[in-house]
């Protein structure tokens, strides 16, 4: 596949002479910086303690490329690829070492009523991410209307390589050697303005027939009453293990223009693919309510508040690592955003108790934005963490800022820069975070308006 993103791309780059005005090429390079402190057991004083500074300076380069205005109406070529380096790394950054992915790479024809794409696509569902080598039919018999069908070549989730490759074994090698098929189908309609349903099907096998890795299926409804009142629901099914997965209803009641409450019940259970080891081990579902506010006394005010309650099923498993867990956790959040001229305030509080520890955190963030492409701002924040999974202590304040201009009309220049400082270190709380981290992207466009599609073709 890499080798066919590649003539995908010179593909696109070679349409440039006979009409550049129909190609597009957006470039964004994210330059990172972050220390960690790796940690080393003290054998003597039976404590973990913070091993010397370690740094790490990974470079990420995006490249998209869109290109259309071919010769036939409605034929487009598309490519989003990305490039990995690392600069004077101390550490071994995660996939540093994978220098090229090609996140889509596909051609497709548009037409009135339907839709064919060929080559490198990902889909995002009420089943998740997926990624695939192949074939998308949409079909559009009316304009609230839509079924699609796809299938290809299946891909590890997260890593864009062939589920049996050689790189994804490395990782779990008890995986088996042979690649996947995937094949699904979905359906959309909006029978209102204010009301929608989706539904779709997807099956995975093995690229030689020989076994099932997953059957998944799942709903999504939105139902709008009067203008006011937004009714919601969603789940899916782990079809191969005849288990219910997430569920979540959920009641929307607008007070104002910019101002709701919301309430949901959910449910939660992780599904695994029947290839892997960690299908053996039940997986630990929650159920759950939650609460939202936001009020907008005045238009450039608005203040957000949210709590959420989660019950964990018993844990049934043997483990000396789970030793008095609690089963129940409790989410509470408040947030504020303020506008003042070219002034804007975002301050935020978060304290969650129960299950896996508790952990209390506060930020705050002053901005100024003259304009909508040039901001500047400082940002404070601190928070305290106890883990039942995993000891920690103390307080972490930080503190930094953060800038963003245009350079000329098609190029903007994005930094953040932001110093952690840990302190109140006792006991196994020895283990020091504190550490500094930083962010620079630079981000330009070439080539024509998309808005301009139709008139090209």
């Amino acid at each position: 596949m890499k080798a066919a993103a590649r003539v995908l791309a010179l593909t696109v780059l070679a349409a440039a002479p006979l009409a550049a005005q129909s190609v597009r090429v957006r470039s964004m390079t994210t330059t990172r910086y972050a220390e960690l402190r790796p940690l080393r057991y003290d054998s003597a004083a039976g404590l973990y303690r913070s091993g010397s500074v370690a740094s790490a300076a990974p470079l990420t380069q995006d490249l998209e490329l869109s290109a259309w205005g071919l010769g036939v109406a409605g034929l487009r070529a598309y490519a989003l690829l990305r490039g990995r380096a690392a600069l004077g790394s101390d550490l071994v950054w995660p996939r540093s070492d994978d220098h090229f992915d090609a996140l889509y790479a596909f051609v497709e024809l548009e037409r009135a009523h339907y839709r064919v794409r060929a080559g490198r696509q990902q889909r995002a569902s009420g089943l998740g991410f997926y990624a695939f080598d192949g074939l998308t039919g949409t079909w559009r018999p009316r304009p609230a209307v839509r079924v699609e069908a796809y299938g290809g070549r299946g891909l590890a989730r997260g890593f864009l390589e062939p589920a049996g490759s050689p790189a994804i074994r490395s990782l779990d090698p008890l995986r088996p050697d042979r690649g996947t098929l995937l094949f699904g189908a979905s359906l959309w309609t909006a029978p209102s303005a204010g009301s929608s349903f989706a539904a779709i099907y997807q099956r995975e096998i093995l690229s030689d027939r020989s076994g099932l890795v997953s059957e998944r299926a799942a709903v999504d409804a939105r139902l709008g009453i009067g203008e006011r009142v937004v009714l919601s629901g969603s789940a899916d099914a782990d079809l191969a293990a005849s288990e219910w997965g997430k569920a979540r209803v959920g009641a929307l009641v607008r007070l104002t223009r910019n101002g709701f409450v919301e309430l949901e019940a959910f449910r939660y259970r992780p599904v695994l693919d029947l290839t892997t080891i960690w299908g053996v081990f039940r997986p630990q579902a929650h159920r759950g309510v939650s609460a939202s506010l936001r009020l907008a006394p005045m238009r450039r005010l608005a203040l957000t508040s949210s709590y959420t309650y989660r019950r964990y099923s018993p844990i049934i498993e043997q483990t000396p690592f789970l030793v008095d867990v609690e089963d129940d956790a409790r989410l509470l959040g408040v947030s504020l955003r303020w506008l003042a001229g070219d002034l804007v305030l975002d301050g935020g509080y978060r304290l969650q108790l129960g299950f896996g520890g508790e952990r209390s955190s506060g930020e705050l963030a002053l901005g100024y934005a003259p304009r909508d492409a040039w901001y500047v701002g400082i940002r404070g924040a601190a928070f305290q963490q106890e883990g039942a999974f995993r000891v920690s202590d103390g307080t972490v304040y930080a503190a930094g800022f953060e800038a963003r201009a245009p350079i000329g009309a098609r190029a903007f220049v994005r930094g953040e820069l932001m110093r952690y400082e840990h302190r109140r270190l006792e006991g196994q709380a020895g283990v020091d975070w504190t550490q500094t981290r930083a962010l620079l992207t630079l981000e330009w466009v070439f080539g024509a308006n998309p808005d301009r599609l139709g008139a090209t073709r």
